[in-house]
């Protein structure tokens, strides 16, 4: 998640959102890492042909709770992400001195050793105004993964730029680690594998990503799936929808959020979340709670939660979304922006509120000890560490992937 009211202030964080996702032209070409047939899997999963994306209604996932096991690549990913806390800790596209450059090199030899066809793999590179002030340079790796069923598309993400192994190693190393792991399977969708860069500088390389998808695309996409810092936070969060006034494109923090809309990828997730035997903290079941208790819930294994936030239960201050929608400082607002329902995976805690005030209840802080971290916060800090990481939350990474990984299994291998 890039930046946000610490940053720039309240108004700051969706008014650059805005300034840097609509009307800021990105300007780029895209190039196939070298030229080269797809490869064919082993593994098919058949389904009908149809005009555009199916009804939320009328998919099904082909993981369930006894195969689970067989789709889980959280081991895989916990390993890439120690990679990238020791190998590629920096990964800042605006910083001549990073490791940015390596660590893209590097997700493409992971791919390729994979056994993924060159022609599979596209470098869209891209330029334009970073937020952060001048003129950069990205590169999105895209993976194609052609479906038996060419009319039907996921589109699943993770930023893998930026300076923390939370924000993002993790979300990078899960989707690296699905990718990888699903090397012999022909879903039934047709899966772009996205690993957005430019995402701290202002969302560039998802909103170049998104404005290259054709109308017919678009239509036939089901839901695009964001992954964004999954190790630091108390909470595995699940979001989706819209709560602001897309009419007008962006919501600003001095105004009011709408109820929500465009949930039906957010409700598929959590029913398909429920069928593979995880607990799932709905709205209605969050809605009131801190009011009631002036905390959140007790932090249950094997659980999902979202924005507890409500129009009738809103967060005592900043309160800029409603449940089950997040802030629109991600890789998920550009699809929304073109009419793709998302579904978003990220562990953070609503519940959280530190001296330092600004991003009180936003879900940018990631745990209630404000003594921990820059005030319990530990995404778009010096704190967002391997090191800092293993010494505060031992084994909590671990723990998040084994719960998100078999449920984005189970999100992309849909028919």
């Amino acid at each position: 998640m890039f930046g946000g009211s610490k940053r720039y202030g309240r108004n700051g964080l969706l008014a650059i959102a805005l300034l840097f996702v609509l009307a800021c032209p990105v300007i780029g070409c895209s190039v196939p890492a070298h030229e080269g047939s797809a490869a064919s899997g082993s593994a098919t999963a058949d389904s009908a042909a149809i005009e555009g994306a199916q009804p939320f209604s009328q998919l099904r996932s082909l993981v369930c709770r006894d195969n689970a096991s067989e789709f889980d690549y959280s081991q895989r990913a916990l390993e890439y992400l120690e990679v990238i806390g020791e190998r590629y800790p920096n990964r800042s596209a605006a910083d001549a001195a990073s490791e940015h450059d390596a660590a893209g090199d590097w997700i493409i030899s992971e791919l390729r050793a994979a056994g993924y066809a060159d022609g599979q793999i596209e470098e869209q590179r891209f330029r334009g105004d970073s937020m952060l002030g001048g003129e950069v340079s990205g590169r999105n790796i895209v993976l194609t993964v052609p479906g038996s069923d060419e009319s039907l598309r996921i589109v699943v993400g993770a930023h893998y730029d930026g300076t923390g192994v939370g924000d993002n190693g993790s979300g990078t190393a899960l989707l690296l680690a699905t990718a990888v792991g699903m090397h012999d399977i022909t879903p039934a969708a047709t899966v772009q594998f996205v690993f957005f860069d430019c995402e701290e500088d202002g969302l560039l390389g998802s909103n170049y990503h998104a404005g290259q998808m054709t109308e017919d695309e678009v239509a036939q996409t089901a839901y695009m799936i964001n992954l964004d810092s999954l190790a630091f936070g108390d909470y595995c969060n699940l979001y989706g929808g819209v709560s602001c006034n897309y009419a007008d494109e962006f919501l600003f923090f001095d105004e009011a959020p709408e109820e929500p809309r465009e949930t039906g990828a957010y409700d598929f997730a959590a029913s398909t979340a429920e069928s593979l035997g995880l607990g799932v903290y709905r709205t209605d079941d969050l809605d009131g709670y801190y009011a009631e208790h002036g905390t959140g819930p007790e932090i249950e294994e094997g659980t999902l939660y979202t924005n507890p936030w409500t129009i009738d239960n809103p967060a005592p201050e900043n309160f800029v979304a409603a449940s089950p929608t997040t802030i629109n400082a991600s890789d998920q607002t550009a699809y929304a922006l073109r009419g793709i329902e998302y579904i978003y995976f990220e562990a953070s805690n609503w519940y959280a509120a530190s001296d330092m005030g600004l991003d009180n209840y936003l879900g940018y802080m990631e745990t209630y000890d404000t003594s921990i971290g820059q005030g319990g916060q530990f995404m778009n800090t010096k704190h967002d560490t391997l090191a800092e990481l293993d010494a505060y939350f031992p084994g909590r990474a671990e723990q998040h992937f084994k719960l998100y990984s078999p449920l984005l299994s189970a999100l992309i291998l849909v028919a």
